[in-house]
């Protein structure tokens, strides 16, 4: 059934060791609307600004160079190629931002296109053959269009041929040792149906074994928060039948009144749902606050706590 399909292809995500993609992972998860009158699934907007300002006091930072697997979740729970690949690529620019890659924009732009081709098509057809995937993601790359300025438009234009080129070159087996987004993405490609190649990159592996579930194989997961993340992945197959009917986030959330709860509260957070304070500490100028909720624990960090330091004197 595709709803295992869609569910176990989610879940491989979190087989890899690098907690920020696994925190971006659920982060864009909880960030999906389930638009049943126009048939598409996309990112809360709201919802994402407000989870990556709570992200700043909790989460890990980045340990791979590339960060394209963010955009699976997006992928997955949608059922038009199309409006999946503009949604990707609106996601990958926040992310391209935010993580400061501006100088590899297009590159990641054109991979969220083939990544976003490569996996809609698998859905598909799980027999599709090597060849017939990569020339579906070349035509898509050379219906491709973006609106740029003069100079960056040329720029956009040679990425382009360049990757058209480096397509051309896989589909006759030809492997560059380049290392870049693109080439790695179809050097995965590459992997999975003609000659497997070692990655050593979270990211890549992400990629790889999001594509390898599709495909029927099965990767153990390595986290804490499995059960949360089953749910999430039977969350994500509901989104793209339309069936949860989610609604658009109003709040502007402030993490920072977190600071003012006591060990054992329990109280309702507009990002995290019913938390519990498991444990408060000050240690070297930081406040720790360690909060329970349905999805995990969060460890709170909030800095520059001279304020802080004086109340509790008082």
């Amino acid at each position: 059934m595709i709803e295992n399909i869609i569910k176990n292809s989610y879940t491989s995500l979190f087989s890899i060791k690098d907690d920020f993609l696994k925190e971006i992972f659920l982060i864009n998860t909880k960030c999906l609307i389930d638009d049943k009158k126009q048939r598409y699934v996309y990112i809360d907007d709201n919802r994402l600004k407000n989870e990556l300002i709570y992200h700043k006091f909790y989460g890990n930072k980045l340990q791979t160079k590339t960060f394209l697997s963010v955009v699976f979740p997006v992928i997955i729970s949608n059922t038009n190629k199309e409006k999946s690949n503009l949604e990707c690529i609106k996601l990958i620019k926040k992310y391209i931002k935010l993580l400061k890659k501006e100088e590899e924009l297009y590159y990641y732009l054109i991979s969220v296109n083939v990544y976003n081709s490569v996996v809609n098509d698998i859905i598909k057809n799980k027999n599709i053959e090597y060849k017939e995937i990569l020339q579906n993601a070349k035509q898509s790359i050379i219906e491709m269009n973006l609106e740029t300025n003069k100079k960056e438009f040329i720029s956009f234009q040679k990425l382009k041929i360049y990757t058209i080129q480096e397509i051309d070159n896989y589909i006759n087996l030809k492997i560059s040792n380049e290392e870049n987004i693109i080439n790695n993405l179809l050097k995965i490609i590459y992997s999975i149906y003609v000659e497997d190649i070692l990655f050593l990159s979270d990211d890549l592996m992400a990629i790889k074994k999001s594509i390898l579930s599709i495909l029927g194989e099965n990767f153990k997961l390595n986290t804490e928060n499995i059960d949360f993340i089953l749910l999430m992945g039977d969350y994500i197959a509901k989104l793209r039948c339309y069936s949860i009917n989610k609604k658009t986030y109003v709040e502007n959330s402030d993490p920072r009144y977190i600071i003012n709860l006591n060990e054992n509260d329990e109280i309702i957070d507009p990002i995290f749902g019913k938390v519990y304070v498991k444990s408060k500490c000050l240690r070297d100028n930081i406040l720790y606050v360690n909060l329970k909720s349905k999805s995990g624990v969060y460890s709170m960090r909030f800095k520059k706590m001279i304020n802080y330091i004086a109340q509790e004197n008082q």
